[in-house]
């Protein structure tokens, strides 16, 4: 990460990634056209409850504050005072290249980069942002792995492709968080281990994995040991850390019960409609592709026919990833041009 906390993604690279989404997204609705009433789904979504729309939209500025918080509390535990509009405007950058980019990989280089141009030492954000994305991916699978104990018959609701979507995410997830558990507790090991897997996945050529990918192994392993410090140093603030990040987690999630509230069902309690979309998250959020687009879409109309009911799953589907998508990309995305502003104004 610390040669991305000098650069983010080019201009080119983010439309790609918007083009793709969109792309994904245009075949998405032909598809919704040709299968299913265009006319009636769009009838069902002009009848929903707005009032609870508006409610999910707020869910967007908990996750966004929630996320500020977090980085605020770490760079304080360093001994450096940031504003909190400022560490607002660094979530709103992650959050806007994390939503566009594959398995989110783009957000924090580019949150890093907004750093970088504020003056903040590129050793105190590489330790900030490796520390919290460890956090948020724990408080994922912290949520998954409950869910899953208090309803296992969520894993039953799906298909093939759910399972594998589901157990791809669940290893990956957990690989990152054992990988950090390593770094805190036999850092000389961390030291060896990562840049070493790299080297042993070089002898496949097909991954394309250069010298320069070697080197920032080595830059990584030595950024996920420096966060480690921090939490041997102040534990107490990193657990108050990981809380916040399971409750921005959960307004996340929360979107989805909201829509299920503004269509006027009642049935189904707002932990169960949880569990499911952090099951979701877990099989969607680490797959290569931008925005998860496509993906979430199919989980969702897997987990959700049930809960929705087949004459409204489709319209759900939409309405969710409206506010959870692109609400969050115009919400983020002025939250990062207002700070880029003030950065040149400044």
């Amino acid at each position: 990460m610390s040669n991305s906390v000098q650069k983010k993604p080019s201009k080119k690279t983010t439309v790609l990634y918007i083009a793709i989404i969109a792309v994904i997204i245009f075949g998405v609705a032909v598809y919704i056209s040709l299968k299913y009433d265009a006319v009636e789904v769009m009838s069902t979504i002009q009848n929903i409850d707005p009032v609870f729309v508006l409610l999910g939209i707020s869910m967007i500025f908990v996750q966004l504050y929630s996320e500020a918080g977090c980085i605020k509390l770490l760079f304080k535990v360093l001994g450096k005072k940031i504003s909190f509009s400022a560490a607002s405007g660094y979530a709103g950058t992650d959050l806007l290249y994390s939503n566009i980019s594959p398995a989110q990989l783009a957000g924090l280089p580019a949150a890093g980069y907004s750093m970088h141009k504020d003056g903040i030492d590129a050793a105190s954000a590489c330790s900030v942002l490796a520390l919290y994305s460890m956090c948020n991916r724990i408080a994922v699978v912290i949520i998954a792995s409950a869910s899953v104990i208090v309803f296992p018959i969520i894993l039953n609701a799906g298909n093939a492709l759910f399972m594998s979507l589901f157990i791809y995410g669940a290893i990956a997830n957990l690989a990152i968080v054992g990988l950090f558990a390593v770094t805190i507790f036999a850092p000389a090991f961390a030291r060896k281990l990562i840049p070493g897997t790299a080297v042993f996945l070089r002898r496949f050529k097909f991954l394309h994995i250069t010298d320069k990918t070697v080197e920032n192994a080595k830059n990584s392993a030595e950024e996920y040991i420096a966060a480690s410090k921090i939490m041997r140093h102040a534990p107490f603030t990193v657990l108050l850390v990981l809380f916040i990040c399971i409750f921005k987690r959960i307004a996340n999630f929360a979107i989805v019960y909201f829509t299920y509230l503004a269509f006027g069902l009642y049935h189904e309690g707002f932990t169960y409609i949880i569990a499911l979309q952090s099951v979701l998250a877990v099989s969607a959020e680490s797959v290569p592709i931008p925005g998860s687009a496509g993906v979430s879409e199919s989980v969702f109309t897997v987990l959700y026919s049930g809960v929705f009911g087949p004459r409204l799953y489709i319209a759900a589907m939409i309405v969710t990833r409206f506010l959870n998508f692109f609400s969050l990309l115009v919400i983020s995305g002025i939250y990062a041009l207002i700070q880029s502003l003030l950065r040149k104004k400044r």
